[in-house]
């Protein structure tokens, strides 16, 4: 073993020194490499937690439609949505059109949340918001359940996706005040 004395007097082994010197560039390379590797995964599982909240909210719409398809009770309510002036509308059916204005609700919500917490990009969430203005202009008959599920959740008043259903509640509101 190579030995020499250093300056103060105590012989300092040098091949020991170049090992320790080793092992350190080793960890400190181990070190980076790991936190590459935890960087990678984090991008992998957001990549996974937004393609499934894609999937889920896509599925979320496709219920709708095949239940439209195939179910006729259900079809049968889709007039009623987009003309109510012209159809009576039964308690049962008011009650069932109640429950899909909160499934588009709890639809919206989720997308909301998506979008907050960095799972949905900006091009993606805007057509969620067209959805929801899309969702008041053609369904006037759910108009009174839009505005009572918005008015009872304040967690959603102020959230962009939800702004089509706020100016229905104040236009709402400004024609009973005109009325009045």
């Amino acid at each position: 073993m190579a030995c020499r004395r250093s300056g103060d007097g105590e012989l300092v082994n040098v091949h020991r020194r170049h090992l320790r010197e080793t092992v350190e560039i080793v960890g400190i390379v181990s070190i980076v490499a790991s936190l590459l590797l935890v960087a990678w995964q984090i991008r992998q599982a957001n990549r996974i937690a937004s393609a499934e909240i894609q999937m889920d909210l896509a599925y979320a719409y496709s219920d709708v439609h095949i239940n439209r398809a195939t179910t006729p009770d259900f079809a049968r309510l889709f007039p009623k949505l987009t003309n109510p002036e012209s159809h009576l509308i039964t308690a049962t059916e008011d009650s069932q059109i109640e429950g899909l204005a909160w499934h588009y609700i709890n639809v919206f919500w989720a997308a909301q949340l998506a979008y907050e917490s960095g799972l949905m990009d900006r091009p993606q969430f805007d057509s969620y918001i067209e959805d929801v203005a899309w969702l008041v202009a053609a369904y006037p008959g759910m108009h009174k359940h839009l505005i009572k599920i918005y008015a009872a959740m304040p967690p959603l008043a102020g959230k962009e996706i939800f702004q089509p259903v706020a100016d229905l509640a104040a236009k709402q509101r400004a024609e009973v005040s005109e009325n009045q």
